[in-house]
């Protein structure tokens, strides 16, 4: 292992939290992951990744492995095309890349399968729920897990997903864990898209697509070499915030007319997607918010969802948290960073992450009001205003240059002898 005076414990093993420890493993940092679920599992769905996150994912090392995995086993970048929803689903916008842009839409439950064969199996510890954590009078921090058991660490990474623990120690106590729910619920499945041509879809299924409408948006996209179809119908009540629902946010098995039901006046191809959805899952959309100001006290450090969990309406997220981690990973693995100086440089990480993050979080409400608020009646946007509104929105999020903006802190921060 390399010599690094400060030890380091990821509390959750999704998608961040397996990236960043397999980055800092393989860079010789020893780093153990503590995972609430008896195994490394993520809900079967699909993702679609952005110019930035693919860039992220290639500095932390980890972007062949994934690759090697994936269906197909190479980028390509697909973004969307808008429909509308109802009607004959006539088109509206193309978003326009140039050509050496890189994406990649990828099944999450395969970045697992890419990433857990990569970490020996002595650094990873399961049916471990993290229930607080604390400092002790030497500055370390402790972790207790639910079984009563705990561990002691010089830095704790908290990539604990929406319903973080840690994020109450970085951000302090709060009634509802600092979280409120957007008054969306989003139906989830994936179908057969031979199936879906056979019985009579016209709509080319081989794109990311973004059927739009009033209070309701579908998006649909390609996964398993074209195979499968991943779906996530989207309906709001509003367009305000609530406390946290009390029920399940996820079920795992609704009714699936209670999904079909939501879209009755909508066109035909989407009526049809829809109905062969037999056993969808429905997802209560929550967020951080208000968004936090910092990510980072004393020697715990939030990624992720932890962080920010945010709409999902730019597909940015997981991009997000993918930049937490490369920025994370480069601060830790400099030659200079040490125990002595582990705060000042995690001070680096809050000063570059929250502003962008909340950024993108911002811009992706501004896009699920836009994606549902499209269509004739009450107050909704015409095909021109919608194309407006579109044109150039996913820039900020692709075309930051997070690598340099990391090269220039470090620079500025060691040539002052590890001073901010």
């Amino acid at each position: 292992m390399a010599e690094k005076d400060f030890t380091i414990v990821v509390v959750g093993g999704g998608m961040c939290g397996l990236a960043i420890a397999t980055a800092l493993l393989r860079a010789g940092i020893e780093t153990h992951v503590f995972e609430a679920a008896p195994k490394f599992d993520e809900i079967g769905a699909g993702i679609g990744l952005g110019p930035n996150a693919v860039a992220a994912l290639r500095g932390l090392g980890v972007l062949d492995d994934v690759l090697s995995k994936a269906d197909p086993p190479r980028l390509a970048m697909r973004p969307y095309t808008f429909v509308t929803g109802k009607g004959n689903h006539e088109h509206i916008f193309d978003y326009a890349l140039s050509a050496d842009e890189q994406g990649l839409s990828i099944y999450r439950p395969i970045f697992l399968d890419a990433l857990v064969p990569i970490i020996d199996a002595k650094y990873t510890h399961f049916d471990k729920r993290a229930v607080s954590v604390s400092t002790t009078p030497s500055g370390k921090h402790v972790v207790k897990f639910h079984d009563n058991t705990s561990v002691e660490a010089d830095l704790i990474i908290g990539a604990d997903g929406i319903k973080s623990t840690t994020r109450e120690f970085v951000a302090g106590p709060h009634p509802d864990k600092h979280l409120r729910y957007v008054n969306t619920s989003t139906y989830r499945g994936l179908v057969s898209i031979s199936a879906l041509k056979k019985d009579g879809v016209k709509t080319d299924l081989t794109k990311p697509l973004l059927w739009m409408g009033m209070k309701k948006h579908v998006v649909t996209y390609p996964i398993r070499g074209n195979e499968l179809l991943n779906v996530g119908a989207a309906v709001s009540t509003s367009f305000t915030t609530s406390p946290p629902a009390t029920d399940s946010w996820v079920e795992r098995s609704v009714p699936a007319k209670e999904m079909f039901d939501a879209y009755d006046d909508w066109g035909k191809d989407i009526k049809i997607i829809l109905s062969h959805i037999k056993d969808p899952s429905r997802w209560m959309m929550h967020v951080v918010d208000p968004p936090l100001e910092h990510y980072v006290k004393e020697n715990v450090v939030l990624v992720g969802d932890a962080a920010h969990a945010m709409v999902p309406h730019l597909s940015a997220g997981v991009g997000q948290g993918f930049e937490d981690a490369y920025v994370l990973y480069r601060l830790l693995i400099h030659p200079q960073t040490s125990a002595k100086n582990l705060q000042s440089v995690l001070r680096i990480y809050d000063t570059i992450r929250p502003p962008r993050a909340t950024m993108v979080q911002r811009e992706s409400v501004r896009m699920g009001r836009l994606y549902h608020g499209f269509g004739p009646g009450a107050g909704g946007n015409t095909v021109k205003q919608t194309q407006e509104q579109l044109n150039g929105i996913w820039n900020p999020v692709w075309y930051h240059d997070l690598e340099k903006e990391v090269d220039q802190h470090l620079n500025r921060f060691y040539s002052h002898g590890g001073k901010l």
